[in-house]
């Protein structure tokens, strides 16, 4: 009967230090979340609209990309991480929904959504995610973000579109914060960009 005591406590001692992990106790980090500046109202007013509608799949990336943590690459293939930052969401769902957030803001298309929102689509857009990450290039540190996108017609599965896009901009510091707004800085570029895959 002595023993019961004994090992409640120490299932109660072993509860609370995994409630300590996750309540992040040990440490703290900052969350980025890259915002789009919205497409000018001008543009839109001249811009044809198109009847199909389009879904958009979550890109496929490698497992350095595929996570929260912030990349940076020291040198040609050497990844490390901002160790007291992180993004929002996953890269390849963060990118995901900027992408859903560009088309819908560009308002050309009638529907846009996420694949697996469940709803029907004429095409589908899916991505290879191929960086995502600040590069120390010459001293100094720009955000870089590459992928290849398909477009699918969903009626016949077949490629309709390809295309290879990519964007870079330059950082004030190698820091976390200016990494960010590097970042943003290159996806305000390369979204309009991605928005003229067409059918």
């Amino acid at each position: 009967m002595i023993l019961l005591p004994r090992l409640l406590i120490v299932v109660a001692s072993l509860s609370l230090g995994a409630c300590a992990a996750l309540s992040g106790k040990h440490g703290s980090f900052t969350v980025y979340a890259p915002q789009l500046h919205r497409v000018a109202a001008e543009n839109l007013a001249t811009s044809p609209k198109i009847d199909w509608q389009l879904l958009v799949d979550t890109p496929q990336a490698s497992a350095a990309l595929d996570t929260t943590r912030i990349a940076i690459m020291t040198r040609p293939g050497v990844f490390e991480v901002y160790p007291d930052a992180r993004w929002r969401d996953p890269v390849p769902a963060m990118l995901r929904s900027l992408v859903v957030q560009a088309f819908d803001d560009d308002g050309r298309i009638g529907g846009v959504s996420a694949v697996d929102s469940g709803l029907n689509g004429d095409y589908s857009l899916s991505m290879d995610l191929r960086d995502f990450q600040i590069e120390l290039v010459a001293g100094s540190a720009q955000a870089a973000i590459r992928f290849n996108a398909k477009l699918f017609d969903r009626r016949s599965n077949r490629i309709v579109a390809s295309q290879s896009f990519s964007a870079e901009a330059v950082a004030a510091s190698s820091d976390v914060a200016s990494a960010a707004e590097a970042f943003t800085s290159a996806l305000d570029e390369l979204m309009p960009k991605s928005r003229c895959v067409d059918a």
